[in-house]
């Protein structure tokens, strides 16, 4: 730290200081009494320069755009709606309608003769759309938990971000003067935020974009989605894996944030720290000195009674004391470098599925060597606790060491921390088992619970199987009354119907007696009609007869000139293949005799030879 002006200031005062301690009676004895009192100063200067770790921000800006893509559009189911409306307001009747007017009579309006029901209120089923599922609900409950992670991790950053320094100063002492007691306990603390640097500008980077990914998730909160989703509950770990989210990209991406988060319960940097203690030497304990005294003098002016010195009486020099500088002071709040923890990571998804991947396998090995799934769960859950009383052990061991102390009560006051420590274990233990005891009540009360709903669901099928059964009965008894109201009636319409038959037999007799008069009388008139009818057709039959025969004559004539027209072709035929075949004979006999007559002309002149 360097203030220019203030130095400068002090310069001046200083000077005066010099030239009024040598003259003023006050300040010689009142500075020899400081320096021989009991006084104790603190003093240290500490720089702390802070890299923030940026390795889970890529992650997280990856998933934003899917967590903005299936936000947009969510899945959803259809859900039945069942509600009773007036019958008017009905859109849609099914079997649940039925049964249900069946079960409330008092929806009833009317019945009319013919067993025609009209209702005055019946119920109606619609589908409506559902957001509520298990899906959804991770979305929504990842949005809130990376809402928390990023503001923890921004409020730090806003806090943390520059290079600060620290200048703590620290003075007590205790002195007598003039038969007054006066104790100094004076603190001062400076933090300054040192000018920008390299590591400034990248914790500003990083700063601008936690902004963004705030920014981003703040949208996510007030977004039309998480609205919709106010009504349904969050999620807890264990996380279902279902398909969707173990199959879909997208939802997939989510899922490996959410171990991201939870696995990260820790802000990472690195610090690079300049501290020193102050070295108290003989100018600046005479500065330091001089500072306390005027404090006296200011506070001493300002009383009401007028302070009067008392210098009539020698004062005798008292021996110098040395004052003690120290180098821890209780109020001196130490940064460790590293880590900041946010949040109580006693169950979360990672650690759940380490814990479950490591047991998984141990129970996995025991049931491969032959050991039963009771002797399995035992071990392991023997083995967990083993794990916790060693935990509990090596902090105890690393703690406390029972032969440090130096004195019996040091040995007695480091034996009874052990031992408050094994009390609280015990009360932890303690409380873990009443937890777990709550747990098991709970988990009873609850199948109690279940198994009353089941008896009373039980119940009620009974009962509502009576009440059917009660409805069948009216309903048998109001058909047989209609039944019994319609053969009257039948019996009645039949009465009727003779009658209407009666009368219609006669009107029928008297109709049958005109007509048959008129069918005899049509029937002399058509057989009479017949009569000439067949004369006409004998007469004309004889004529087709004559004619047919005539034309027979004319169509066998016909066929004999055709005949004889055949017959001649033929015999002509016959005289011309007659005639050729006399030809051919001859041509063949006079082939015949020439060749034999060559033959004769030929056998002398064989001889000859």
């Amino acid at each position: 730290m360097g203030d220019t002006n203030a130095k400068r200031y002090y310069k001046k005062l200083n000077t005066t200081f010099t030239g009024v301690n040598k003259q003023d009676e006050f300040a010689r004895v009142f500075l020899n009494i400081l320096k021989s009192g009991n006084t104790s100063l603190y003093q240290k200067e500490r720089r702390e320069r802070r890299v923030f770790d940026d390795a889970w921000m890529t992650s997280v800006e990856a998933a934003i755009p899917v967590l903005d893509k299936i936000t947009r559009n969510p899945r959803e189911n259809l859900k039945v709606v069942q509600q009773v409306v007036p019958v008017e307001r009905a859109k849609k009747i099914d079997k649940d309608t039925i049964r249900h007017l069946a079960s409330n009579t008092q929806f009833i309006k009317q019945v009319d003769e013919a067993g025609n029901v009209t209702p005055s209120k019946v119920l109606t089923s619609y589908y409506e759309s559902d957001l509520g599922t298990y899906e959804n609900r991770f979305l929504k409950t990842l949005v809130d938990k990376l809402f928390v992670f990023i503001e923890k991790r921004y409020d730090l950053m806003v806090k943390k971000m520059h290079t600060e320094y620290v200048n703590f100063f620290s003075v007590k002492s205790d002195l007598v003067w003039e038969n007054a007691n006066i104790d100094y306990d004076i603190t001062l603390k400076i933090n300054q935020t040192l000018p920008e640097d390299e590591i400034d500008r990248k914790n500003q980077d990083l700063f601008d974009r936690m902004t963004s990914l705030r920014t981003a998730i703040t949208n996510f909160k007030a977004s039309n989605f998480m609205n919709q989703m106010k009504e349904f509950n969050p999620i807890a770990p264990p996380i279902m894996k279902t398909n969707v989210i173990m199959k879909n990209p997208d939802f997939r991406t989510c899922f490996d944030l959410w171990i991201l988060m939870d696995s990260i319960d820790q802000i990472g940097f690195d610090i690079e720290v300049f501290e020193r203690d102050i070295d108290f030497d003989a100018t600046y304990l005479d500065q330091v000195y001089n500072a306390m005294m005027v404090l006296y003098a200011t506070i001493g002016n300002s009383q009401k009674d007028e302070f009067i010195m008392n210098q009539d009486n020698p004062f005798e020099f008292r021996q110098e004391r040395r004052p003690k500088v120290a180098k821890t002071f209780p109020t001196d709040i130490q940064m460790e470098p590293g880590q900041f923890e946010l949040q109580n990571n006693s169950l979360n998804q990672y650690y759940l599925d380490q814990i479950k991947k490591s047991n998984y396998s141990r129970f996995k090995t025991l049931k491969e060597a032959g050991i039963s799934v009771q002797e399995s769960i035992d071990i392991i859950f023997k083995q967990i606790n083993n794990i916790t009383n060693a935990v509990y052990e090596d902090y105890i061991q690393s703690t406390y060491d029972p032969l440090s102390g130096k004195t019996l009560e040091e040995n007695i006051k480091i034996r009874e921390d052990i031992l408050a420590v094994y009390r609280l274990i015990e009360d932890i233990k303690r409380n873990d088992i009443r937890e777990v005891s709550t747990n098991r009540a709970i988990a009873l009360l609850e199948l109690r619970n279940l198994q009353d709903q089941k008896k009373a669901q039980i119940e009620a099928q009974r009962l509502e199987q009576l009440k059917i059964k009660e409805e069948e009965k009216k309903q048998v008894e109001l058909e047989r009354k209609a039944k019994e109201k319609a053969k009257l009636d039948k019996l009645k319409q039949i009465e009727r119907a003779k009658k209407v038959l009666e009368n219609a037999e006669k009107a029928r007799q008297e109709k049958a007696l005109r007509d048959k008069e008129k069918a005899k009388l049509k029937a002399l008139a058509e057989k009479e009609k017949a009569k000439q009818a067949a004369l006409e057709a004998k007469a004309l039959e004889r004529q087709r007869e004559l004619e047919a025969q005539k034309a027979a004559k004319i169509r066998e004539q016909e066929l004999r000139d055709q005949a004889k027209k055949e017959l001649e072709a033929k015999l002509r035929e016959h005289r011309i293949l007659e005639q050729q075949l006399k030809a051919q004979a001859k041509a063949e006999l006079k082939a015949r005799l020439a060749l034999e007559k060559a033959e004769l002309k030929d056998k002398p002149s064989t001889k000859n030879s």
